[in-house]
């Protein structure tokens, strides 16, 4: 199921017993959850919704209140969020979960309790017993990101039901700033209207000057530097995001995911793979990969592997040493620049 049936859904009292919202857009997750919220007469809510954090809450506790009767109402709403264990991953947790109080809860739900978990996970481990069981029982909805096309919509739609128009301009600019992000831009959107209220109408100078870039899109800013041999220049801009505060370890950790995410567009564009298949493949924001793709066709993959080899190699240093690492960067940037000048296209 898509969000916006379910959003409908919801409107029209069509509830199930359970759900699982499974993907990573924040801004929808919140929508669904007040969706619910806003289905509830509100003087019933405080006493007959909870929400349970898996990371610091037991599962135990969240079942028991999903096998309560709802108190003075019809329905009561039980949110589980950041449920890892269905996941596969071996990350390390604070607090152990047992599933099997889940797993006998969803053979016969309680009917006045409507269970919304959320799975802000690309994927889960449907290897395991709780997952297979979920995904059988659960209206699964899911809530992928947003394409770059659907996120303008959205942001149009919206602000047109709200009276405002934005430049074709300033939609590009703020699309751009944000990342195509649904949550990132939506956190924007207010202060762009109470900039524009007289008017009505988003400039791109006021995209310009009140939306900030995020540290990720400098040090995009800064990929682009290095990759394109202006040492000078990187360096400068490297220095700068120090003298920022910004943590070294951030920076090239930030850095060298960009590098890594262009070399593998880079190979799987060589083998035949479209925007679509790419960021599917890889879990990455389908704009994230139409910039890489864009990018990657003119850069020479020795010149990304050398790249990302500089910046495994970088890192190392940092954490072992207690040289600057702004000069550890210049070493770098001077050592790259070498071993490029000897690197064939592929």
């Amino acid at each position: 199921m898509k969000v916006a049936e379910l959003l409908e859904n919801i409107r029209e009292g069509k509830l199930a017993p359970v759900y699982l919202i499974l993907g990573k857009e924040e801004y929808n997750a919140q929508r669904i959850s007040a969706a619910f919220i806003d289905a509830m007469p509100e003087e019933q809510r405080t006493v007959n919704i909870g929400q349970y954090d898996m990371e610091s809450v037991s599962l135990s506790d969240a079942i028991g209140d999903a096998l309560a009767a709802p108190f003075f109402g019809d329905r009561r709403i039980v949110y589980i969020k950041h449920p890892f264990f269905l996941q596969g991953s071996s990350k390390k947790v604070k607090l152990e979960q047992n599933t099997d109080e889940l797993l006998k809860y969803l053979e016969h739900p309680e009917p006045t309790t409507v269970l919304v978990i959320f799975a802000p996970y690309d994927k889960l481990d449907e290897r395991k017993k709780i997952v297979k069981k979920l995904l059988k029982t659960a209206v699964v909805v899911k809530n992928s990101f947003l394409d770059e096309k659907s996120t303008k919509d959205y942001l149009k739609a919206l602000l047109r039901d709200k009276e405002y128009i934005i430049e074709p301009q300033a939609l590009n600019l703020l699309v751009k700033k944000t990342e195509a992000s649904l949550s990132l831009a939506m956190n924007e959107l207010p202060k762009l209207m109470l900039l524009a209220h007289e008017e009505r109408k988003i400039t791109e100078v006021m995209v310009e000057e009140m939306v900030s870039q995020t540290l990720e899109q400098n040090i995009f800013d800064l990929g682009d530097l290095v990759l394109a041999k202006k040492t000078k220049q990187a360096i400068e801009m490297y220095r700068e995001l120090v003298l920022q505060h910004e943590e070294p370890l951030k920076i090239n950790a930030i850095l060298l995911g960009q590098i890594r995410l262009l070399l593998q567009v880079n190979i799987l564009q060589k083998h035949g793979y479209a925007q679509g298949n790419i960021a599917s493949s890889l879990k990455v924001h389908p704009y994230r990969v139409k910039l890489a793709m864009r990018k990657s066709r003119s850069l020479n993959r020795l010149d990304l592997r050398s790249a990302y080899l500089g910046l495994v190699d970088l890192e190392e240093k940092m954490k072992s040493t207690q040289q600057d690492p702004v000069a550890l960067f210049e070493l770098f940037m001077l050592g790259y620049f070498e071993k490029s000048r000897g690197n064939v296209k592929l």
